[in-house]
């Protein structure tokens, strides 16, 4: 089984003309994407559109996945979802197929809750998983979630949960909030959202990075990796600026469709919106010249 450091895709989820998931083209990409130098990929995280899907299409997938013939254990399952009961079934699933991990949002729906009511919440679906499920990473980016997980309410799940906390993804594109991470979970693997944090959070202890740019830019973030130097970052920030420069799903899957010559690849699900072709095809252009 693959460990839990390095460089993992925060994969994207491919759909098919009617918007729904399409294992085989996901099979495909996935495949490239460890040719390209990434240890594994995230399934169903917020770059997979996670949230826009149910849990049985989930689940589908998944199992689709598989059935490909992905090594399960290059492979982290985004279980997060508002429904604690959602996360305990989608981790189950994700137990089946001895997956390496699981990636866990708290329940994100109701915004005005403590840390002692999300040590709670974690608390009862640890209790109905139990000790033998995946390990799990716990998932802080509170620009999309509403929810923040603090280092503090980290540490303690950590501390409370050993044999089940494994470490956390902290994509709140903010180096100090790694930093906090870091302090209060030692010896957990904690993975940089953004591989724009690569070098830093290596530099301080961080085990490497989960990142959606690693959908079309793969080598690069493998190359910054193995050899942390400046100039090899400098081309991550560059890329990074011109993905910014579009919403970054619809940006994302444009540059894979324009390089596989498969319009269909373009499509994500509402309220996202595709980008026009002109679009995405410029800005596959730039990005190769980056």
């Amino acid at each position: 089984m693959t460990s839990l450091s390095g460089v993992w895709a925060a994969s994207l989820t491919p759909l098919t003309s009617d918007l729904t998931p399409d294992p085989g083209r996901l099979v495909e990409h996935v495949g490239r994407l460890f040719l390209d130098g990434c240890d594994g990929i995230v399934l169903f995280g917020t770059t997979g559109e996670a949230t826009s899907f149910s849990v049985g299409e989930r689940i589908a997938l998944l199992d689709g996945l598989m059935a490909g013939g992905i090594d399960p254990g290059r492979v982290i399952v985004g279980v997060g979802c508002a429904a604690a009961v959602d996360t305990v079934e989608l981790t189950r699933s994700a137990d089946a197929h001895g997956v390496a991990a699981v990636l866990m949002l708290p329940p994100f729906y109701y915004k005005a809750v403590t840390d002692d009511d999300l040590a709670e919440a974690y608390g009862w679906i640890f209790g109905q998983i139990g000790p033998e499920a995946p390990p799990v990473l716990l998932y802080n980016i509170p620009q999309v979630s509403g929810v923040r997980v603090s280092a503090n309410l980290a540490g303690r799940l950590f501390g409370d949960h050993p044999d089940v906390v494994a470490g956390i993804k902290d994509s709140s594109g903010d180096l100090q909030s790694l930093r906090g991470f870091l302090a209060a979970m030692p010896g957990a693997a904690v993975f940089a959202g953004t591989e724009l944090l690569l070098v830093p959070g290596l530099d301080e202890g961080a085990v490497g990075t989960i990142s959606a740019a690693a959908n079309v830019n793969a080598v690069d973030i493998r190359r910054a990796f193995e050899s942390r130097a400046p100039a090899d970052m400098e081309i991550l920030v560059e890329a990074r600026a011109r993905l910014s420069a579009q919403a970054l799903i619809p940006a994302l899957k444009s540059i894979v469709a324009e390089r596989l010559g498969d319009p269909g690849w373009a499509a994500v699900r509402p309220p996202l919106r595709t980008l026009p072709t002109p679009v995405g095809s410029a800005l596959a252009s730039a990005l190769s010249s980056a």
